[in-house]
């Protein structure tokens, strides 16, 4: 996942004319901003000729494809428009410190079990077809897959984040409780849960990241 800024510059006479597109603009904004990809967005003041919106994706194409169907630009409000790549490297999606999260963002945590002869192969393909297709959504922060020995099996946590509940309900579709396992990864496994668990998160303790910004 990336971070991306999408500058606009708009007409001279852009609060004049912004009136009649106005609210399907906003709805646009609202709605990337509800399947998690947009971070913020706003105009720039004193004087307003220009807008900046940051967006998270893990493909620029679908900032520019934002740009391209949203009704300012579409009408001709937006003279010009730039996507740049955002290197953080202060604040909270820094790691710089304790982290008070967005009220909606959501931990999904499924766990099952295999043999240590099946692990090397859950491993590999949770890498090479679990992680590129969870990275497709919008929406998705990122994944850890954990294990321990328990007897004669290893156990497996899978935890997921997103930035919302509706953005895990367009991965998974309507029943979203219900965990997503393709058949090469159940043949795997010995057993898992058929019910993903979700939980909102309130806070994170993350050490500060290195200082390697040059300023």
């Amino acid at each position: 996942m990336g971070y991306y800024a999408l500058f606009y510059e708009v007409v001279d006479d852009f609060v004049a004319r912004r009136g009649e597109f106005r609210k399907a603009h906003l709805a646009k904004v609202a709605q990337a901003y509800d399947h998690g990809y947009l971070l913020f967005g706003g105009a720039l003041a004193e004087p307003a000729d220009r807008a900046l919106l940051i967006f998270q994706t893990a493909d620029r194409s679908e900032v520019e494809m934002f740009a391209k169907s949203d009704p300012y630009v579409v009408n001709g409000l937006v003279k010009r428009w730039e996507i740049r790549p955002w290197n953080v490297v202060r604040g909270d999606e820094a790691l710089d410190g304790t982290v008070a999260l967005r009220a909606n963002e959501v931990a999904r945590m499924w766990s099952a079990r295999t043999t240590p002869a099946d692990w090397p192969a859950y491993q590999e393909h949770f890498h090479k077809k679990v992680v590129p297709e969870l990275r497709a959504n919008p929406g998705y922060l990122g994944a850890s897959l954990f294990q321990r020995r328990v007897g004669d099996e290893i156990e497996i946590l899978v935890t997921t984040r997103w930035r919302s509940l509706e953005s895990i309900r367009n991965f998974t579709g309507k029943n979203f409780d219900a965990a997503v396992v393709a058949q090469e990864a159940a043949e795997l496994l010995s057993d898992y849960d058929r019910v993903v668990r979700h939980f909102d998160l309130v806070l994170s303790d993350r050490l500060p990241a290195p200082d390697t910004s040059g300023f």
